[in-house]
């Protein structure tokens, strides 16, 4: 295993005393101890992907998934492919067993070769023309918590463009909005479903490059919420983008936000950035499964039938399975088509129809009312 700090490889017999033999730093995990054979360079390395290196500021969860991320790759072997090494040697089996001569040992070993090389090769086609999705993460997000980023954190301290949970955050939370701040007036505004979402983008300045507040649907910004959204209703010509999961809750999000609580004004448009079962199966994002629920009718009638029906299987797909630049860059060009439609003479395909809620799907050109894409999150 290799020191994260001098580089290190070190055997076992080397490092008992759970030590770097040349640096003496200690190491977080021992792999032939841990039932996933977990390292300090795997979950190193799982830090600078999803921070470009400490450039970007990331949530626990979205390091839940890039830890997880080897695991989650659904393999080469493809159904019924797999079978055929086995079947390749079953003459050798049966030889073995006394059922057949055994000359025919060699046959089965040839036979097991080129089962094995049409196994791979078959597989491999399946798999290119019909791409499986990632399996589901393998360690638990709150056993990852509890267990290794713990761990990490008490060896080698915390992680600096890791944010910190909500309960942590909370107690830093203003009391107030500033009195020439609650006077002032956004045109544009992203509310997300999760506090972490917003907190990250707010963490990597977002707010501030596009001029926009960011608000979540559980009460981020933390004791001043509904100042902020107060702030936003004064202004009819805002533009709200919404970030969300491919979950039941999640696609419901931008209708939620018709409701009197948030922007029941017509006027002020609202865009649906946010994932939807067919761009979670067209990125192959992972998929949790959860319990079966109907989805309701002011829902349905904005979803394909495919789209219902794997929302009612329980399935989620979730927005932190995507690194933070994949996620601000969608909401970026998001941005941007809303801009260029207000500039354009006749409003572009950015017609809200009165009140109505536009997807950014719709935005690619060429497409229907509701035709869906994945061009903001490619």
């Amino acid at each position: 295993m290799k020191c994260i700090h001098c580089g290190t490889d070190s055997k076992l017999k080397d490092r008992s005393d759970g030590r770097c033999p040349k640096c003496k730093h200690q190491f977080a995990f021992e792999p032939t101890t841990d039932s996933h054979r977990v390292t300090d360079g795997q979950l190193k390395a799982a830090i600078d992907r999803v921070s470009g290196e400490s450039r970007v500021m990331f949530t626990e969860r979205e390091l839940w998934y890039e830890f997880n991320r080897k695991w989650m790759q659904p393999g080469t072997w493809r159904s019924p492919y797999g079978c055929l090494p086995l079947l390749g040697v079953l003459p050798a089996v049966l030889a073995l067993a006394g059922v057949l001569d055994m000359g025919m040992i060699l046959v089965g070993i040839f036979g097991g070769a080129v089962g094995l090389v049409a196994g791979i090769l078959l597989s491999t086609r399946a798999n290119r023309l019909s791409p499986r999705p990632p399996r589901p993460p393998r360690i638990p997000f709150d056993q990852f918590r509890a267990k290794y980023l713990a761990r990490w954190n008490a060896v080698h301290g915390e992680i600096p463009p890791l944010l910190p949970p909500r309960e942590t955050a909370r107690l830093a939370a203003p009391r107030g909005v500033p009195a020439d701040v609650a006077a002032f007036s956004f045109d544009r505004a992203v509310v997300t479903e999760q506090w972490e979402t917003a907190a990250m983008l707010v963490a990597n300045r977002f707010h501030f490059e596009h001029s926009c507040a960011v608000l979540s649907r559980d009460g981020y910004p933390e004791g001043i919420a509904d100042t902020v959204k107060e702030m936003l209703r004064r202004n009819p010509a805002l533009t709200v983008f919404v970030l969300h999961d491919a979950s039941i809750g999640g696609c419901l999000l931008p209708a939620a936000l018709r409701d009197d609580e948030w922007f029941p004004d017509p006027s002020i448009r609202i865009v649906d950035v946010g994932l939807r079962p067919e761009t979670v199966r067209n990125l192959r994002l992972p998929v949790l499964r959860g319990h079966p629920a109907k989805v309701p009718p002011r829902l349905a009638a904005l979803l394909t039938a495919e789209d219902a029906h794997w929302l009612e299987e329980g399935n989620v797909g979730e927005l932190a399975s995507l690194r933070p630049p994949q996620v601000m860059r969608a909401l970026s060009r998001a941005i941007a088509a809303a801009a260029a439609a207000d500039g354009s003479s006749d409003g572009g395909s950015y017609d809200g129809g009165g009140g109505g809620i536009i997807w950014f799907g719709d935005m690619g050109g060429g497409g229907g009312g509701d035709t869906s894409t994945t061009d903001g999150f490619g």
